[in-house]
């Protein structure tokens, strides 16, 4: 007989939904008030929040960014315990979301400047390949919790709305930055991450709610007893 497997560590359930959170919370706040403690005459309509982060380096903006990228790598390991649907690609492309984030906040972009160093253009295209890596995922999750049969039509259509809105944010926030000569890239770019932080939000939630498998006692089984014949 074959030693059954560990249980399911249920610290890390419990607390996973809340970190990730707290961690939404956290960046939402310092997008929000970071650029009026960096220069309060600044418009945050017209500059982007690595715009503001690099303005402030090792300010609250690169801290909740690190962070809520660690966080969204757990994401996806609390919910392969809890048996949720997310192996494959939408486990990749949340994994590109999270190191996207975290190598954002370690490399800076160039503050204001209009041509970009080396450092300034990892920092652009791991900020583009996090953006775009969400929503994918998102939508490939509604697909899955919308079959089946424990579907969560709910959960689904909530995930497919911001998805797609996140990726027409996108391609406002890509109009702006080119033809568009910057005009308005930084509402563009917090509408882009309100449906982002919505989605993650909802995704969360869904994992926490996602009934966890019950533990398995762990040993070698033993055979049954025989009566001996009479």
């Amino acid at each position: 007989m074959h030693a059954m497997p560990p249980p399911v560590p249920r610290p890390l359930l419990r607390y996973l939904a809340p970190a990730v959170l707290v961690s939404l919370t956290l960046a939402v706040n310092a997008a929000l008030w970071s650029p009026l403690d960096t220069d309060p005459g600044l418009s945050p309509f017209a500059l982007t929040v690595s715009d503001f982060a690099a303005l402030d380096r090792g300010g609250p903006i690169e801290t909740t960014m690190a962070l809520l990228g660690l966080a969204s790598l757990a994401l996806p390991a609390g919910a392969r315990l809890r048996r949720v649907p997310v192996r494959g690609l939408p486990t990749v492309l949340l994994a590109v979301w999270g190191l996207g984030l975290v190598l954002a906040a370690v490399v800076p972009t160039d503050p204001l400047a209009t041509e970009l160093s080396g450092a300034a253009q990892v920092h652009r295209y791991a900020s583009v390949a996090a953006f775009a890596a969400l929503p994918a995922a998102g939508l490939l999750l509604a697909r899955r919790f919308g079959t089946g049969p424990a579907a969560d039509r709910t959960t689904a259509r909530r995930l497919r709305f911001l998805s797609y809105a996140a990726l027409a944010g996108a391609v406002l926030m890509a109009c702006s930055a080119g033809p568009g000569d910057r005009a308005l890239i930084g509402l563009a770019e917090r509408l882009l991450l309100g449906c982002e932080v919505a989605l993650l939000a909802v995704l969360t939630l869904r994992v926490q709610r996602y009934p966890a498998p019950a533990p398995r006692r762990t040993g070698v089984a033993r055979p049954a007893r025989r009566t001996p014949a009479r």
